[in-house]
């Protein structure tokens, strides 16, 4: 925190000289640590004419250095100061702007008298808006104590969290970061690695809802990266929490989570344990309701209860070779498992005129297991000049396997069994191995001009496999149409370069342009299909900062983006989720392309508004093909034509009304439109999002949340209205090192998903999904040792495990 408190002290005294007339006088030095010797990074160095009146200012780079131009002939007193040192100010006089005045060596000595009583009233503003970002700095939000990183998300400016978990920004899926690194992973895995993740642990949130051309151009909606706090404090630290959730319908829910974080530090090396186990008792019930026409309708119902058992770890090093080369690795893994079975009075129902002629039983049991491990080796190496080098090389392996058996019995409405049973089972395998190695470069050019540049290679390889067996005459038999092999090979080759310049005290630019050469197979062995795609792609990436004055922010952004369909939507195997109902990927998929171009405004630290258009080519849905006859649905994986929308997002972040009461919200209007061939669907879309925090005596606070989202169209689907009320009271303990919370959730049970479809060959289809949200949940945590912030690191970013995917 220490670095952005010196940051905003430096920015408030530069913006004390846009006023200035223009000069080319420069004076550049180095601040040292008299002590230690060392340089003294993120010191503030200020500029003042003889009158101590305030010219310009600074602060210095990670190796002490500092430069400062534009001043004028003339004396010129410069103060270096750092908090828990001493002042010092000397005087230099500029005599010719031709050349740069270099006054050497700063020393600073430790304020000895003052460094125990030293008071730091300076703070951090909660939002700061970056060039190519936006941050959040969580440490300094009041309503984020107690909690954990998905609570702490849903008060981000633009963010908001749909009913199966899924983050999403201004309205589109987001891939979400830990630490610069890819989480790969979504829904329910996701849900449950940030809902075991400590809020304590979080120090900043980055939304990046373009971001350039350093990172990956995959990903439609941009990226949120959850940066967690590094400390310098030597020895150990960190933080414990537990959780307990209780739900009931028809009997007793429960889930429990927990994370164990430990940091260790010594002068050489850094080393950090993250353990996160969960376990869920979750349940599902889906109605779905078919009209053929012709007084021909399909009633379906599936009572589901599901059992999730979740290990995470992460464990990570960094070896302090010298002041200027760091080594490190990072293994990171998930081991998770998931039990489903079918409670009874499952089935579906064929009405004729409004009479029962077919009554179906349907007892479902599936067993899921999902496990990954993805290791990252990292070395950055700082050169004079603000130059530096950072080199990965990661490896992910996934191990996904799924067992369902099935069993269908037919009845008339007289409760007769009237044609044989049906019994099928299922095992399938997905093996992927994902290699990839990337080279990143910064530096300056022409004392101007920021640079990074880099190249990528990344290599994905999957091997699936599903063997189908039906029951027939009491004896298991290989079904042979439906049980299939499936191979997919993936290259990737990237390379980047962007340039930023700070053209004046309000004005910045930064642009770049990267290129992606993609090769790709597919080799449906059992169906004796080959599918090749080659595409080489420019990503071009633009953004302006105009800050006109300390209060006031705006900003443009364009930046073109691609999503490719994950290794899940492409298999070709087809997942039956009840006796009428399955899903199936498509290996012809193409990618789809999003062009985003967005105008932000920012007022003081609480107020950000931002109009937004995104135009989307090839959108990747899930298209549905309906059996007019027995109502039997087909769900493939295929693209669409164009989906757009131009919205305006509204976002208040801790805006205190009063001492005792802070205000969150983030509210999104957009207008949608979905076209493919002659089918087009207009649609206006509300997303709102508003908390309101009291901050109560003997450290309580009591937190009222409420969501809403309208309906929009999904494709060929509508998605219908959803919302819910939340209420939640926390307590602070133990000078504010220990929480406890307890969160009544879903207060009246209404975040259900309903989903709708009213053309093609039936005259309508509808789904109602009522999930377990409405739940009672007690929270415990408690964080122990010091910290201090130190310097994040761009290593281990396995970009591509994001598209293993997680459910159908």
């Amino acid at each position: 925190m220490r670095k952005l408190i010196l940051l905003t002290l430096a920015l408030l005294i530069s913006s004390t000289s846009i006023f200035a007339v223009k000069n080319n006088g420069i004076i550049q030095g180095k601040v040292i640590e008299k002590e230690s010797m060392k340089a003294l990074p993120y010191a503030t160095v200020s500029i003042t004419d003889t009158d101590n009146k305030i010219i310009t200012g600074t602060i210095t780079s990670e190796d002490g250095s500092f430069k400062i131009a534009n001043l004028q002939n003339g004396v010129v007193n410069i103060k270096v100061s750092f908090i828990g040192f001493r002042d010092t100010t000397l005087s230099v006089k500029i005599e010719d702007l031709s050349t740069t005045k270099d006054i050497g060596t700063i020393l600073l000595s430790a304020d000895i008298l003052n460094l125990k009583s030293v008071v730091v009233t300076a703070k951090v503003p909660v939002i700061e808006q970056k060039l190519d970002k936006l941050v959040m700095n969580v440490s300094e939000a009041v309503t984020t104590q107690g909690s954990n990183a998905l609570e702490i998300l849903r008060k981000a400016p633009g963010v908001s969290i749909d009913p199966s978990g899924n983050i999403l920004l201004n309205g589109s899926p987001v891939q979400v970061w830990i630490d610069g690194r890819p989480s790969n992973l979504s829904g329910q895995e996701l849900e449950s690695l940030l809902s075991g993740t400590d809020g304590s642990t979080i120090d900043k949130i980055e939304i990046i809802s373009h971001p350039s051309a350093r990172y990956d151009a995959e990903g439609g909606g941009g990226i949120i990266n959850i940066k967690t706090k590094k400390n310098f404090s030597k020895g150990l630290n960190g933080s414990v929490r537990s959780s307990y959730n209780s739900a009931y319908d028809q009997m007793f829910y429960h889930a429990a989570d927990g994370s164990l974080n430990l940091n260790y530090r010594t002068d050489k090396s850094n080393t950090s344990i993250t353990y996160s186990p969960r376990y869920n008792e979750h349940f599902e019930k889906i109605t779905t309701l078919t009209d053929m026409g012709s007084a021909r309708v399909l009633e379906g119902y599936t009572d589901m209860s599901l059992n999730i058992m979740n290990h995470g770890i992460r464990v990570s090093n960094d070896f302090f070779i010298n002041k200027t080369n760091i080594f490190g690795f990072i293994v990171n893994g998930l081991v998770s498992d998931v039990k489903s079975f079918t409670r009874p009075g499952s089935g579906n129902k064929f009405l004729i005129n409004n009479i029962n002629t077919e009554i179906t039983n349907s007892e479902i049991e599936g067993d899921e297991n999902f496990d990954f491990i993805n290791t990252n080796l990292n070395y950055s190496k700082s050169f004079r000049n603000s130059q530096e080098l950072t080199l990965n090389a990661d490896y992910g392996y996934y191990d996904i396997t799924k067992f369902n058996a099935q069993e269908n019995l037919f009845y008339d409405n007289n409760n007769v069994e009237i044609r044989d049973p049906q019994r099928f089972r299922s095992n399938s395998s997905q093996y992927i191995n994902i290699y990839s190695f990337k080279a990143d470069y910064e530096f300056t050019i022409l004392k101007k001009y920021r640079m990074e540049s880099g190249l990528k290679w990344a290599r994905s390889i999957t091997d699936n496999d599903m063997l189908r067996e039906d029951k027939l005459n009491n004896t298991w038999t290989k079904n042979q149409i439906l049980s299939s092999v499936f191979k997919y090979n993936e290259d990737i080759s990237a390379a980047y370069v962007s340039a930023a310049r700070q053209l004046n005290p309000k004005i910045s630019i930064k642009a770049g342009l990267r290129i992606e050469i993609t090769q790709a197979q597919g080799d449906w062995i059992s169906a004796d299909t080959l599918t090749t795609k080659s595409y080489i792609d420019l990503f071009p990436t633009l953004f302006i900062g105009y800050n006109p004055n300390k209060n006031l922010r705006l900003g443009l952004s364009y930046t073109l983006r691609v999503k490719r369909p994950n290794f899940r939507q492409l298999n070709p195997f087809r997942i039956y989720l009840d006796a009428l109902s399955s899903v199936e990927g498509n290996p012809d998929l193409d990618p789809q392309y999003n062009n985003q171009i967005t105008l932000s405004l920012g007022f003081k630290q609480y107020f950000n508004i931002s109009i937004a258009g995104q135009y989307t080519n090839n959108a990747i849905i899930q298209n549905p093909y309906f059996n007019t006859q027995t109502g039997e649905k087909m769900i493939i994986w295929d693209n669409f034509g164009k989906q757009n929308f131009t919205g305006l997002g509204l976002s208040v972040t801790e805006y205190p009304i009063t001492k005792w009461l802070n205000l969150n919200s983030n509210i999104f209007l957009a207008h949608l439109t979905n076209s493919s061939g002659d089918y087009k669907e207009n649609s206006f879309f509300t997303q709102g999002f508003i908390s309101t925090t009291f901050l109560l005596p003997l450290n309580y606070k009591v937190e009222l949340i409420g969501t809403y989202q309208s309906g929009l169209p999904y494709g060929y689907f509508k998605v219908r209205p959803t919302g819910d009320i939340t209420i939640g009271i926390k307590k602070g303990f133990l000078d504010n090192r220990g929480n406890a919370s307890l969160t009544f959730s879903d207060v009246l049970n209404t975040q259900n998903t309903r989903i709708s479809l009213n053309n093609g060959p039936i005259n309508s289809y509808s789904l109602d999904n009522n999930q377990k949200t409405q739940k009672i949940t007690i929270t415990l945590s408690f964080r122990f040792g010091q910290s201090k912030a130190s310097k994040a690191r761009k290593v281990g970013e396995l970009e591509e495990g994001s598209r293993v995917g997680t459910s159908n």
